[in-house]
């Protein structure tokens, strides 16, 4: 093993460390999804290899019975009006807008089955607001609109696009999901382990001090070897 794999496998943990803080500093994000990344070391010319995959396993449900929180359970996203176009989250932590409309926390449209949802009785006030399993906007008992709730046949292209967005990329298209199941006044939390990052957290500063270790026995070494040749 020479000073450059070595400096390919630290530059690897490095990022993995990187990953990893990144999952555990969202652990309390609304329907975060958490990143697995993984090192194929190659020869010692060239770089190692690191794949970042998200898991998309579901978190567990928090209730909170306020009635603008939505979780879905089982497949599916919310479709959401980003700056990015059309996006996708797990995150149903939802406020009405100024004009009315449904948004996101931070204030990107909810799209329905209709485009935007309006949800205000008079452009401000909202009345009595419903949602069914099915993704049924009601208002005082008056279908208003429905979720637009979509799934992918693979989520390999799904691309992060900040908190817990995604975009389909290479053209993948979303499937409207025919029955979703929705629950009114809960919340998907993430699906990090704040137990298991740690762990990995901890391997990793391990196998980096390792290497660091490696690089200055070899580094010894070979100042020990030039040294010797000198002398003859």
């Amino acid at each position: 093993m020479n000073f450059e794999m070595l400096k390919n496998i630290m530059i690897a943990q490095t990022n993995k460390t990187g990953v990893t803080a990144n999952n555990l500093a969202n652990m309390n994000s609304t329907g975060f999804k958490r990143d697995v990344a993984f090192v194929d070391y190659l020869n010692e010319n060239t770089d190692s290899d690191l794949t970042v995959k998200t898991d998309f396993s579901s978190g567990q449900l928090k209730q909170t019975a306020n009635p603008l929180d939505l979780a879905i359970t089982g497949r599916g996203f919310f479709s959401v009006d980003t700056k990015w176009g059309e996006a996708y989250t797990r995150d149903g932590h939802f406020q009405i807008g100024q004009d009315g409309t449904l948004r996101t926390s931070d204030g990107n449209p909810v799209l329905g089955e209709g485009g935007l949802i309006n949800v205000s009785m008079d452009g401000m006030k909202t009345g009595d607001f419903n949602i069914s399993t099915k993704g049924e906007i009601f208002m005082n008992n008056e279908l208003m609109d429905v979720l637009r709730i979509v799934d992918f046949s693979s989520y390999d292209n799904l691309k992060k696009t900040g908190g817990s967005f995604f975009q389909s990329t290479n053209g993948m298209t979303p499937m409207r999901v025919e029955e979703p199941s929705v629950k009114q006044g809960s919340l998907e939390v993430s699906n990090v382990s704040p137990v298991e990052e740690m762990i990995d957290l901890i391997e990793l500063q391990r196998q980096f001090e390792s290497s660091q270790r490696t690089v200055k026995i070899i580094d010894s070494i070979l100042g020990k070897a030039v040294n010797d040749i000198g002398k003859y």
